[in-house]
């Protein structure tokens, strides 16, 4: 994308600019706290909920963070205005520790707004499904989404070679979430998502708030042995929307195709995205 523009400790700059210190805790010590964005028609829906869900996360590792959350929206704002592009972009927001030359945070933590071109998953992710790995691993602080992607970046090797797009993370069989989405199954006729040691995605919340199904929903923990008998399964995120699991490790989920739950949940999330669209919700 040409002439981007990105956030930088209080400047608008472009790419060959968007430099930081590498004595920052954010590179040095992989101290740093991260959301996620994708605009639509150019504008953030639930923009609050991912700036306060970023102050969580700092306070949760305890970083903390000298602007308001009314400040950090106008700069995630003013940044979608200084890039007058035709497609969607991404945005992510990094505040880390700032410039230290010990394990103390600096006065001032580093912010930066990243931006990049959208570019959604490929359309037959969404009809036929995906294929996910799980693995045994538990993020350290997981009520907090921090930029620590050392295991899925670990993974990333055996995913490609065995065509795998999406890692599910289990603590000893309890299933949490994925890296970088949470997760859903159909259970016994029961649309169950996880609870403990997860990030509560924007994208699951909205999911909890409108959700009308045949179903009964339920917010509870998942062990494997459950996530095996599940009829469905679906990941969840802000760059994703809704997407059908259809096989996990060497098991088929139900019949291997996305599933008629599933395909209503997206249906409803995308009606609902045009609907916050078509009233200019930001």
């Amino acid at each position: 994308m040409e002439n981007t523009i990105h956030f930088l400790n209080g400047k608008f700059v472009p790419e060959t600019e968007l430099l930081i210190s590498p004595r920052d805790l954010g590179y040095m010590r992989g101290y740093a706290v991260a959301d996620f964005i994708v605009t639509h028609n150019h504008h953030v829906i639930k923009l609050r909920d991912h700036v306060q869900r970023l102050f969580r996360s700092a306070q949760v590792i305890g970083l903390h963070i000298p602007w308001t959350t009314q400040q950090l929206e106008d700069w995630i704002r003013e940044t979608i205005k200084r890039n007058d592009v035709e497609s969607e972009i991404t945005l992510k927001t990094i505040i880390s520790g700032g410039v230290s030359k010990s394990l103390t945070q600096a006065e001032t933590p580093t912010i930066v707004i990243i931006v990049d071109r959208y570019r959604p998953h490929p359309s037959e992710y969404y009809e036929k499904g995906v294929k996910a790995i799980t693995v045994d691993f538990q993020r350290s602080y997981p009520a907090a989404k921090h930029t620590n992607y050392i295991e899925a970046i670990r993974q990333r090797a055996k995913m490609d070679k065995n065509d795998v797009t999406d890692i599910i993370y289990h603590e000893h069989s309890r299933v949490t979430e994925g890296a970088g989405n949470n997760i859903f199954a159909v259970i016994h006729n029961i649309l169950v998502t996880t609870k403990t040691n997860i990030i509560e995605g924007i994208t699951r919340n909205i999911l909890l708030e409108i959700l009308h199904l045949p179903i009964p929903i339920e917010v509870r923990d998942i062990s494997l042995a459950e996530l095996a008998t599940a009829t469905e399964v679906f990941l969840t995120g802000s760059g994703r929307g809704v997407i059908g699991v259809v096989k996990i490790d060497d098991n088929t989920v139900g019949n291997g195709i996305v599933g008629p739950i599933t395909r209503e949940v997206a249906k409803q999330y995308d009606e609902y995205m045009q609907a916050q669209i078509s009233d200019g919700q930001n």
